[in-house]
């Protein structure tokens, strides 16, 4: 459905038809309000996606498991599975000689 030109709405007032072109606004307020929710939901996925990349700039793997990287400050371990399968950060559990993911029961040596 094409939205109402603002000339269609300005003739639609010339000829006295108020009631369609109060019609016709209320269209592009519609359409308004549904490019306001669109903007809303792009500028979700671009901030998610932002703080995904910032992440993966950050990450390193090292021998079994992934380590977050902010300058000289290093946290983790992380599960490599969970990570390299469903691209989630969890933290693993010290086992003494192995760290233990909780989320995938998966073990690694240390």
């Amino acid at each position: 459905m094409a939205l109402p030109t603002y000339k269609e709405i300005v003739d639609l007032i010339k000829k006295g038809a108020t009631i369609e072109a109060q019609e016709k606004i209320m269209e592009l307020r519609e359409a308004a309000l549904g490019l306001q929710e669109e903007n809303f939901t792009f500028r979700e996925k671009i901030r998610a996606l932002e703080d995904e990349l910032k992440v993966k700039k950050q990450l390193k793997f090292e021998r079994t498991a992934y380590w977050l990287h902010n300058g000289h400050q290093k946290d983790g371990p992380f599960c490599q599975r969970c990570y390299d399968v469903q691209n989630i950060l969890v933290r693993l559990q010290n086992y003494g000689s192995s760290w233990f993911c909780v989320a995938c029961n998966q073990s690694y040596d240390k």
